[in-house]
């Protein structure tokens, strides 16, 4: 006997066993496992006797050749029932249907086995119908099952969906879904685990939604369409491989790509210059509201006593609601990033709206002005909060734009300001202030006073930021008026009184401003510091105390030093000029040393000397 075939080499033994149900009862019942072994086993017998060579006799080649024949019926009567079987492997409803299923699925394992036990044989030692290949005949139909499914997709009527593109894809989608939920559900557990039937069959499935996909995408697609398709392979289709049923079963990882990268990418762009219009089209209809409502007269609307800024709200909202949706559209942060030039574009329209506010006699230039600086107060925030959404240079561009804006609205309220209070300002450093500095302070702070109440009407951060910078201003013009040297301290009981009433008048301003709003509480030391170098007599005291200043002030100049120092009647030329000299060489090595909060707050810049 051939060596090969000792493995079908059967013993007989007497049959003590229960009575085997024969093969057509097997087959009838669906038992294909139980008929399937049969099979074997009379395959076994017939082609090891045909290889023993027991059949030389006419009559036993005779009954083998029959048993041949009959045989391979059937193996086709069986197998056509396995195929039947696994064909409505999608629409079981059943406990029963399982194990059916299951049956075939074993009896299709159990052929792929029998055909691995014939591996090597020659064509002429082995069955005809070996091998069988039941496993990739099982794979094929199961393929030719899902394509079926999938082009005969029908959408639920209740969805009213008017593109014939987005109708195809959502109802290949739907069934997908749902077909892929019926295998986990159903057909998972009829199917060993190293069978993998879930990724099977989510491979087939994928392989079909994604060449539709590329169908598509081959044309040029209408606005709409290019959305509604970015939208399947960014959102919609990973939505449905991350149902947690399916993704529990499901290695995504081994699913090619739904659209090549040179399918994606034009559409992306089409996708981001649709957005970039619609932002440029949302933010310039807000630009043409408020512009339209300025040009008729229109007061802004109040709340609570307090201008309301719908600009910035409606801005913001309808810039962060593009770019945050082509974020999660693209799955990319940097690809989003590209809609936010729109906003520099906006700003630069935004700032000649805003400079025709300025230069307008209009009743509601005011009011107007408030709003827009609270506007532009918060677009920066906003900008500054969502830096990592902006390029650089666009982030730096806006941040300019804003920048230059809200400074002229400042400038435009605290010029107002200081016309106001230009007849008490000329009295500041005069013989009349020496006399009664709390009269003028008091007039100052009257006068201010009333020019605040003008801006009760701002929102509490626009006008905190505004009080902050009148209040460095008025503390500015009172120390350059101060440096104008109206009067000579020449002694040092006239240093100590101007001192005090610089300290007096520095606490009274203080109090003044910053229960209105201000929150630039560093700003109380400035006076009370100058005021220290009035009283001190000794050179080498006047020099620490120069060095301490500018430590904390570096901007603080030697124009600024020589001017003060000059209020000093009784220091000497000489002795002002080695101050200077000495306190110029320390400067460049404190300056190195300041940190940026010290520059941040920086005052003496804007003591503008002649």
């Amino acid at each position: 006997m051939h060596s090969k075939l000792k493995f079908l080499k059967r013993k007989n033994k007497k049959d003590d066993t229960p009575e085997v149900p024969p093969f057509k009862e097997n087959l009838q019942e669906r038992h294909f496992v139980d008929a399937g072994r049969q099979l074997i086993i009379r395959e076994d017998r017939l082609f090891a006797l045909k290889q023993e060579g027991i059949g030389s006799k006419m009559k036993l080649v005779e009954e083998e050749e029959d048993s041949e024949a009959r045989l391979a019926k059937d193996y086709e009567d069986l197998l056509e029932l396995v195929m039947q079987t696994l064909e409505n492997s999608l629409d079981l409803q059943s406990a029963e249907e399982q194990k059916v299923l299951k049956e075939a699925v074993n009896a299709v394992l159990q052929e792929e086995e029998q055909d691995t036990r014939w591996v090597g044989f020659q064509e002429k030692e082995r069955p005809p119908w070996r091998p069988r290949r039941c496993k990739q005949n099982h794979e094929a139909l199961l393929g030719r099952l899902v394509q079926r499914r999938m082009e005969e997709a029908k959408l639920d009527p209740s969805l009213e969906i008017h593109s014939s593109m987005q109708l195809s894809i959502t109802s290949k989608a739907k069934q997908l879904k749902e077909d892929l939920l019926k295998v986990v559900t159903w057909v998972r557990s009829c199917y060993p685990e190293q069978e993998d039937v879930c990724q099977f069959y989510a491979t087939q499935y994928h392989n079909i939604f994604s060449a539709k996909l590329r169908e598509v995408a081959e044309y040029t697609l209408c606005d709409e369409d290019c959305l509604l398709l970015l939208q399947w392979v960014k959102q919609d289709y990973p939505g449905i491989l991350n149902v947690s049923q399916i993704k529990e079963v499901i290695d995504h990882t081994k699913l090619d790509p739904l659209l090549p990268e040179n399918m994606i990418t034009p559409l992306e762009q089409q996708f981001l210059a649709n957005e970039k219009r619609e932002v440029n089209s949302c933010l310039h209809k807000i630009l043409e509201r408020e512009e339209t409502a300025w040009k008729e007269g229109a007061l802004p609307q109040l709340r609570d006593q307090v201008y309301c800024c719908h600009q910035a709200t409606d801005v913001i909202q309808c810039f962060h609601r593009h770019v945050q949706y082509a974020q999660n559209m693209l799955g990319d942060e940097t690809k989003a990033r590209t809609i936010t030039c729109q906003m520099s574009n906006f700003l630069k329209d935004y700032k000649a709206f805003h400079e025709k506010v300025i230069k307008s006699k209009q009743t509601n230039t005011e009011p107007v002005l408030m709003v827009n600086l609270s506007f532009l107060i918060q677009c920066r925030n906003y900008i500054t909060k969502n830096a990592h959404l902006f390029p650089e240079d666009v982030n730096t561009d806006c941040l300019s734009l804003l920048t230059t804006m809200t400074e002229s609205s400042h400038h435009y309220f605290t010029s107002n300001m200081r016309w106001e209070l230009k007849n008490i300002y000329r009295k500041v450093g005069t013989n009349e202030w020496l006399r009664d500095s709390h009269r003028v302070c008091e007039e100052l702070l009257a006068k201010l006073d009333r020019h605040i109440q003008k801006f009760n009407k701002l929102d509490k951060m626009s006008c905190q930021e505004l009080l902050g910078v009148m209040h460095k201003e008025v503390l500015a013009e009172y120390v350059r008026k101060m440096m104008k040297q109206k009067i000579k301290l020449s002694n040092k009981d006239q240093q100590q009184m101007a001192a005090s009433e610089l300290c007096f008048n520095s606490e009274r301003i203080h109090t003044c401003l910053t229960a209105a709003g201000s929150d630039m509480d560093w700003l109380k030391d400035i006076l009370p510091k100058l005021a220290e170098l009035l009283k001190l007599q000794d050179p080498d005291s006047m020099k620490l105390e120069l060095v301490h200043l500018m430590s904390v002030y570096p901007d603080l100049s030697e124009r600024h030093i020589s001017a003060w120092l000059k209020l000093k009647g009784n220091l000497s030329s000489l002795d002002r000029k080695k101050i200077l000299k000495s306190v110029t060489c320390s400067q460049d090595q404190i300056t190195d040393k300041s940190d940026s909060l010290q520059f941040s707050r920086s005052f003496f810049s804007i003591v503008r000397l002649k």
